[in-house]
Formats: C-alpha cells, sequence, structure tokens
C-alpha cells in the first residue's frame, strides 16, 4: 500500500506528525512518501502543492493523509488527487477555536459563521476524519453532522525515545536546594488556562516552588509578566522559545513536576488531552492532568495527579501535595508511563491507523 502523508503547516515537526509518521513506518507493506512543507511562512502552500503534484505523478499513492493543521489545503489537495481517499487529521476544530475559545477575539468571531460553512464541506467530504478523544467525536457528529462512521479517535503520541539525556551540548541550570521546579510549556491558548496556573502560583507564594514557563508571543509574555507582578509571584521563569530535542532531553527530565493540564475549563479543553500531557507522561515525569470526561484511566495520585478544570485552588493544593508528598512522584511517573503506554502511545496510534487503512482499502 503507497500512503502519500501531505503536510502544510507553520510547525512541520509538531509532535501530531512526528507520532503519525512513526506509527505509520511500523505497518508491515506501507510504503510512505512525504509531501511536507519546509517554508513556514505563505509559500509553504505552493512548497507542499508541489511536492504532492510529484508524488501523484511518480508513485500514484492509494491514500493521503492530510495532517494537522490542514484545513486551508483540503480542496487544492481533493482537485489534485481526483477520487483517491483523503484522511484527514482534524485534531482541533478551527471554527471551535474562533467560535468559542475566541482564539483571535473578536474579528475571529465574526467570521466564525462563514468558517463554519467551510469546514463543514471538508468534514463531510474527507474520507476518515482524525481526532484524538471520543468527546471530539462527538462533538464532529452533532456540530457538523459529520457520520460517526468516518471519525477516528486517535491519540496524539509523543516523542518517546530522544538523544542522551546529560548530552554536552546542554547543561542543566542550577536549581536552589529544597525548590520544587514545575513545567509548563505550550502555546498558552485559552483551554491551557495560565491565568488558572498564576492564580495558582499566587495562593502558593509562600512555598519554595518555581514555575518554568515555555512558550507563547511577545504579547502573550508581557501579559505574564504583568499578571506575575499584580499577584506578587516571583519564583518563575520564561522562555518564549526551547528546541524540541532540548524540550524532551534536558527541559521536561529536569522539572520536577510538569504541568499537562488543560486547566482553562474551555468548551475545546473539556475534549481534549493534551499534547504536553502525553509527552510528560511518555517521558516518565509526574504530570497533573485537567479532568475531562474520557476513560482513560487517569487515577488521582497513582499515574498523575488529577483536578477539575477552572479550579485554581485545586490546582494549588495539588502542588502542594506534590511538593510535601515528593517521595511519591518518581512512582507516579513510572505509573503514568504506563498508563501512556497502553492508552496514548506510537503502537497504539499504529495500530488504529493500520486498520483504518486496511478498511479504505477494501472500499
Amino acid at each position: 500500500m503507497k500512503i502519500c502523508y501531505v503536510l502544510s503547516y507553520r510547525a512541520p515537526d509538531y509532535i501530531r506528525t512526528r507520532s503519525i509518521l512513526r506509527a505509520l513506518r511500523q505497518i508491515p507493506d506501507v510504503d510512505i512518501y512525504e509531501a511536507i512543507n519546509t517554508d513556514t511562512g505563505i509559500a509553504r502552500y505552493l512548497d507542499t502543492y508541489r511536492k504532492t503534484q510529484e508524488i501523484k505523478k511518480k508513485f500514484d499513492p492509494d491514500i493521503y493523509i492530510l495532517g494537522f493543521r490542514g484545513h486551508e489545503f483540503y480542496w487544492p489537495l481533493r482537485r489534485l488527487v481526483g477520487n483517491k481517499p483523503i484522511i484527514l487529521d482534524a485534531l482541533m476544530s478551527p471554527y471551535a477555536s474562533l467560535s468559542r475559545e475566541r482564539k483571535f477575539g473578536m474579528p475571529g468571531v465574526a467570521v466564525a459563521s462563514a468558517w463554519r460553512i467551510i469546514e463543514r464541506g471538508i468534514l463531510n467530504d474527507a474520507d476518515v476524519i482524525l481526532t484524538d478523544t471520543t468527546l471530539q467525536r462527538h462533538f464532529y457528529q452533532q456540530e457538523f453532522s459529520v457520520s460517526s462512521s468516518k471519525l477516528l479517535a486517535l491519540p496524539v503520541g509523543a516523542e518517546e525515545s530522544g538523544a542522551q539525556i546529560g548530552s554536552t551540548e546542554y547543561q542543566t541550570p542550577a536549581k536552589p536546594q529544597n525548590e520544587m521546579s514545575i513545567l509548563f510549556y505550550g502555546s498558552f491558548l485559552p483551554l491551557h488556562g495560565i491565568d488558572i496556573i498564576l492564580e495558582a502560583a499566587s495562593i502558593l507564594r509562600e512555598l519554595p516552588v518555581r514555575f518554568d514557563f515555555v512558550g507563547g508571543n511577545e504579547k502573550q509574555a508581557r501579559k505574564l509578566k504583568a499578571k506575575c507582578t499584580d499577584l506578587g509571584i516571583i519564583r518563575y521563569t520564561h522562555r518564549r522559545w526551547v528546541a524540541f530535542d532540548e524540550l524532551i532531553n534536558l527541559t521536561i527530565p529536569g522539572a520536577d513536576l510538569c504541568l499537562g493540564g488543560p486547566f482553562g475549563d474551555t468548551e475545546q479543553g473539556r475534549r481534549v488531552i493534551t499534547g504536553k500531557t502525553s509527552q510528560c507522561l511518555a517521558l516518565g515525569k509526574p504530570t497533573i492532568i485537567g479532568k475531562i470526561d474520557e476513560d482513560i484511566g487517569f487515577v488521582d495520585k497513582k499515574n498523575c495527579l488529577l483536578v477539575p478544570q477552572g479550579r485554581p485552588q485545586a490546582l494549588a493544593d495539588a502542588i502542594q501535595w506534590a511538593f510535601y508528598q515528593h517521595h511519591h512522584l518518581p512512582k507516579i511517573g513510572e505509573y503514568g508511563k504506563s498508563i501512556y503506554s497502553e492508552k496514548l502511545s506510537v503502537n497504539v496510534i499504529q495500530q488504529l491507523l493500520a486498520q483504518t487503512l486496511a478498511d479504505l482499502r477494501r472500499k
């Protein structure tokens, strides 16, 4: 079976892409061809189109997989490949981000209704739609009238092995004795609940815990600093960017406790398991997870620390428990890695994709 993985995204090395490609390479008798952009600006669309066109002409793939976040590239791809099956990775809904999460503020809300029509057409044309939870599957069914038979809940996955920790390229920064480091990294979307995290940090001002933030744009960085000043938070650091290999080989392993979230208690946040949750669990780190109504097997104080979303006091209580009961954290991290392997790993992704590809080929 010949599969073409198509991607035109500003972050072509996003963990979702890495996980799916790794899973596809593990499936027997499948040849993978990659039409992935190298340009991250507006020229990425032409870059991806040219690569897809070349692969189509040379190899004539049986199935095309359009990776996250490919909605704007869907119709050019459909026109190019004709009736060949397209699997669309609709990990997150742009319409929900615009209308419910207010990702771009009021301008985003203003165009959301028009985008909903476009998104619905794309989803109903695709042969298979990938998302990450059964809650997201139900959302697509209800919001866009998508047939349940087309929807597959596929975990985000994680980088499960990297370069040797302790590489001479990176050195672990010195940490004050008896201070606990708490890591959050991500894009600072509303569902992540940065304000909830900062309110929890304010509650814990007297406790020797340091919050290390990675991510966000320049505006969000200014807002973070101003909020910390207003709340009297002094034990924190912020970096806007960390190389991925440094993240998985130094930053995450070097943290005492990781914030997986989501903590924002937004509509979309109540349906997802964040990529950072999977990544931190995969590396065996004790992780605080925002509870959603999905039976993954997360158990508070056994394989994670589980907290209700939108509750700064609950998050602060979990961090305080971890500080005073830190001797339990290694075992929680160990069990967390086990639940990742069982429910969220690349092997799980491989099994689900293999069945889906086989079903498509039989049609």
